[in-house]
């Protein structure tokens, strides 16, 4: 099967290059028309387009609405547009203004944000545009450097660098090794047009899993408690009913340390 990946030198696009072997990287979609996308997929006659490229950080998409519509809304639905089955990462910030304490299904939205909603807008229009698009909404992700390219702060990293950190003693959010959403992908091509809650699960508070980590790795980083925050907790029965499984977040942890030899 021919991947096009977008993002391919990204968090989560790096990795899934890594793990697909003969996936065709795409170039930079940063100012892409719809035009360009066309000539592209027309270029590479790819089976399945997998989408990782977005701007995924909450503060820049409030600064910058346009911006973000660009990247999390139109490119997407272009991509769609093409007729070629599309794979995108979308996002547990779906969840932010749910009210009820969770886990959710994946027909449970409240997003709260711009990132949120414009991430929710795409699903929607996507598949509308071909529905046999796949929707994975991805949790918070966390993995060590690779490619000689720093990572954005993540879970993992924050805590082995940090003196001080601050996470909800309420807030249920499960974290996710990237590499088992990048291990995960070519099951995912395989799944019939929706949207899935992907990546692990975790029944333990942010305030809770950091404490286990602290403990497990003996890291002297100070741990305190930032209140009360909105959950971000999912229910990932239909993906793991169609098949793709993660760890739980204490589980894939624990996965990510044996593979880097951090607890030695």
């Amino acid at each position: 099967m021919r991947m096009l990946v977008t993002g391919p030198k990204g968090f989560v696009g790096a990795r899934i290059m890594d793990a697909q072997k003969g996936a065709v990287p795409a170039p930079s979609l940063r100012d892409a028309k719809e035009d360009t996308i066309r000539k592209l997929v027309e270029e590479v006659h790819p089976d399945v387009i997998i989408h990782t490229a977005a701007i995924s950080d909450i503060p820049t998409c409030e600064k910058n609405a346009e911006a973000s519509y660009h990247a999390n809304v139109e490119i997407p639905v272009w991509l769609a547009g093409t007729g070629i089955k599309l794979v995108a990462i979308s996002t547990d910030q779906v969840y932010s203004g749910c009210t009820e304490e969770g886990p959710y299904p994946e027909d449970r939205t409240a997003p709260a944000n711009v990132y949120a909603r414009h991430k929710l807008e795409m699903e929607k229009r996507t598949l509308d545009a071909n529905p046999d698009t796949v929707l994975l909404r991805a949790t918070c992700m966390y993995d060590m450097p690779m490619y000689g390219v720093p990572n954005r702060g993540n879970f993992l990293v924050n805590m082995l660098r940090s003196s001080s950190l601050s996470f909800s003693s309420t807030q249920h959010r499960a974290v996710t090794y990237v590499r088992e959403v990048a291990g995960n992908i070519s099951k995912a091509v395989l799944l019939p047009g929706g949207v899935y809650n992907y990546g692990s699960e975790n029944e333990l508070t942010m305030l809770e899993t950091a404490l286990w980590l602290k403990k497990e790795l003996s890291l002297s980083v100070h741990l305190q408690d930032a209140g009360r925050w909105h959950n971000l907790w999912m229910d990932c029965t239909k993906a793991e009913n169609m098949g793709i499984c993660f760890r739980n977040t204490v589980d894939g942890l624990k996965k990510c340390i044996a593979d880097y030899g951090l607890g030695q």
